[in-house]
């Protein structure tokens, strides 16, 4: 498979093709028939993460190779995730290489990947990319986004700076009940695994055809039979109620994948009694595909836990995942999102 490939018409007149997917690139140059290649091509290697989407161009001397960067991990500088991509780039001193990494140019956007295309206009520099944006975007339904480019000219080669996404005005903020764009996460499962997203949980979005990284998810070889995931907030809060959105891709009482939670309950910590406490409510049965609501008398509390109790055949168990959590207030009140930025480590203890 051949994601995106590119050609680069050097200032001699030398003409090179690059391509390449799933971490491998290839470049080789050309003959004048545009056709022929002039030599083998060679392994482009040095660009850390290399996923797909390359992007060459030169400046000053210095050829840059822009791509779609997929390095995944809690610590990773590219993304958390493995279906989704930042931006990242290297340097050589010629076409062909060989290539050090310098970094990350754009961040991961609202879609899976962003493919870049980087050129001066006019004395300026710009990064055209790709985002699920628009109205009616989504992963495979994106729309272009073009943003200035800067440079640090101050060092040998010069560096791109990274760029802030330009952002369509958010809407005004309106109160709602839910709770949860305030909390940081913790699970049983942290790390979690890089196919799903923790912050997924309460990033407000619910899609009908959800890839991985757009729930929380526990799956693994070896699902042990329960999981719980705890939101947290830096003051205690009132809640009374809660919403999940639940994705499955397995029927209820299986064994493998990821199958509705045989049963749920939620637990709330009491800074009095230094300890969890069960929420007495009734507990439906897990929905997909719908949300599964539950109303409960007050509790307040710092920490909410969800406790997902295994689907099982008897012999093995199944994952859980959910796209979304809320967490409800008994009245609508503005609601301001934690920063994300932050490593969420445990407030409410202990978690097992």
């Amino acid at each position: 498979m051949c994601e995106s490939p590119q050609t680069l018409v050097d200032e001699d007149g030398r003409v090179y093709l690059y391509w390449g997917t799933f971490g491998r690139l290839k470049g080789v140059e050309l003959e004048r028939d545009m056709v022929t290649f002039k030599g083998a091509p060679v392994d482009v290697t040095g660009l850390k993460g290399f996923f797909e989407a390359p992007w060459i161009f030169k400046r000053k001397g210095v050829y840059y190779m822009a791509y779609a960067g997929n390095t995944a991990g809690p610590a990773s500088e590219c993304t958390e995730a493995v279906c989704y991509a930042c931006v990242a780039y290297g340097t050589a001193t010629s076409p062909l290489g060989p290539w050090t990494y310098r970094g990350v140019v754009l961040d991961p956007v609202s879609s899976t990947t962003s493919h870049p295309g980087i050129s001066e206009f006019k004395g300026k520099w710009y990064i055209a990319y790709h985002t699920a944006d628009a109205k009616g975007g989504g992963h495979f339904r994106r729309s272009v986004a073009v943003d200035e480019l800067s440079w640090d000219d101050s060092v040998n080669p010069p560096l791109i700076e990274k760029v802030e996404q330009t952002r369509a005005p958010a809407p005004v903020p309106q109160p709602q009940r839910n709770l949860a764009p305030a909390a940081r996460i913790v699970a049983s499962n942290s790390p979690v695994p890089v196919q799903y997203w923790i912050r997924a949980l309460n990033d407000g979005k619910v899609r009908e055809a959800p890839l991985p990284p757009d729930t929380w998810g526990t799956w693994s070889p070896n699902n042990p039979k329960r999981q719980w995931v705890v939101y947290q907030w830096e003051q205690s809060l009132k809640l009374n109620g809660t919403r999940l959105y639940f994705w499955a891709d397995q029927p209820a009482g299986s064994g493998i994948g990821v199958a509705p939670p045989r049963a749920w309950h939620l637990e709330y910590w009491s800074d009095a009694e230094k300890g969890w406490k069960a929420i007495s409510a009734s507990y439906p049965t897990a929905e997909v595909g719908n949300w599964t609501e539950v109303a409960f008398d007050p509790v307040t509390t710092r920490c909410l836990k969800a406790v997902f109790d295994a689907s099982t055949d008897g012999k093995t168990n199944a994952a859980v995942a959910v796209q979304e959590w809320e967490a409800l207030y008994p009245k609508a009140v503005l609601v301001e999102a934690a920063d994300t930025k932050v490593p969420a480590s445990p407030i409410c203890a202990p978690m097992e």
